[in-house]
């Protein structure tokens, strides 16, 4: 064994290279964790008091629970709806002409849950294009459309009034370009409660800090049965190889030639006095094509404002508006698409993260599966 040469190498310290990193210690094996950050996507504020990535966990990630602090409760009575200039809230009367079709999506919703629980057991131990390609129904759902599916369930008034602004202020896209397993995914909030959380980075790395390196990696080469991982600063061998990085980056080493639309988004910390246009809730939610995504009302004074390509004018929503902190992810997430994409890659390598499906608790359990295949092969 030459010198800097690990068992594993997992490059990318998000969700799910963590999650991987933590598993693989809790089975005493050997690994190294090289990063540019800790962390990815779960992005927060200097002051660590509000988060820019991630912005909720559902009570049901019983994997990610133990790593976060819940906080605050999002309910449904906290949002703001805002179509053409006006505004309205779920609990008004007009409510009453959608309400069968709100019984629909929550039948709809009760069994995509109980087949996203059961596919997250699967996907501990098999990957996720293979447990989702063994369930008929996911299957199902991840190869249609969600506008299709909207149809086929005479769904189309509901979503147009209320699901359509709750998915763009959460997935920032369009029904018609999401799939109708994202479309059931992002909708979950209805009938599973949701909280604004604060990520322990240090509870989750404390038992592996020192297998953490903070660097970039710049090329992958495999030869005589081993990788060859060069960075800036140095150059590492591994048995195995764990790519836990956004998937555009990762695709030509993993040979992919396909992979799904990517989205993306801007984000503003502001601090300002909120107008009466987004006074009269805490979370505000737009539709397409607007410009503003969402508003969310972080309860200290300031807010998180997310918006597309173009900033909308700050002064329509807020007094004396400053910007604390402006981010933006391109992409955000791959929520767009049907492509399947295998984890095993072959030669030891594995591809994780949420380039199948978006969210915390899918990306962890990738990470989760990773790790098993190293564990059961060496």
């Amino acid at each position: 064994m030459m010198n800097n040469s690990y068992e594993t190498i997992i490059i990318g310290a998000g969700i799910a290279g963590l999650a991987c990193g933590h598993c693989l210690q809790k089975h005493d094996k050997d690994f190294l964790i090289i990063s540019k950050d800790i962390g990815g996507r779960i992005l927060t504020s200097e002051d660590g008091t509000a988060n820019y990535g991630a912005f909720f966990v559902c009570s049901d990630y019983d994997n990610v629970l133990p790593f976060v602090t819940i906080q605050k409760r999002i309910r449904l009575r906290d949002f703001c709806f805002h179509e053409n200039h006006k505004t309205y809230i779920l609990y008004e009367p007009k409510l009453v002409a959608y309400l069968h079709q709100f019984m629909k999506i929550k039948q709809l919703l009760y069994r995509f849950r109980n087949a996203l629980r059961a596919f997250r057991k699967t996907a501990q131990t098999t990957s996720q294009k293979k447990a989702i390609e063994a369930d008929p129904f996911l299957h199902h759902l991840y190869m249609k459309n969600a506008a299709d599916f909207v149809k086929e369930h005479s769904l189309l008034r509901g979503t147009d009034k209320y699901l359509s602004k709750a998915l763009y202020s959460t997935t920032f896209s369009a029904v018609h370009e999401m799939n109708a397993f994202s479309f059931l995914q992002y909708l979950l909030p209805l009938i599973t409660p949701i909280f604004t959380f604060t990520f322990e980075k240090t509870t989750m790395t404390s038992s592996f800090q020192q297998n953490i390196v903070l660097d970039s990696a710049s090329d992958i080469h495999y030869a005589n049965n081993q990788y060859k991982i060069k960075t800036n600063t140095s150059t590492y061998y591994s048995k195995n190889l764990v790519l836990a990085t956004e998937i555009s980056w990762s695709s030509s080493f993993a040979g992919i030639k396909e992979i799904n639309m990517p989205i993306s988004t801007h984000m503003l910390h502001v601090r300002g006095s909120p107008r009466r246009i987004i006074a009269r809730k805490s979370y505000q939610l737009f539709c397409h094509p607007s410009m503003v995504q969402s508003i969310a009302d972080l309860g200290d004074g300031t807010y998180l404002f997310y918006y597309k390509d173009r900033q909308p004018p700050l002064e329509t929503y807020f007094t004396n508006p400053r910007v604390i902190a402006h981010h933006f992810w391109d992409p955000a997430g791959r929520i767009n698409g049907h492509i399947l994409i295998e984890s095993s890659r072959g030669n030891h390598m594995y591809l994780i993260g949420d380039y199948n499906i978006v969210g915390l608790e899918e990306a962890y359990i990738t990470g989760l599966y990773a790790a098993d295949q190293i564990i059961n092969t060496s």
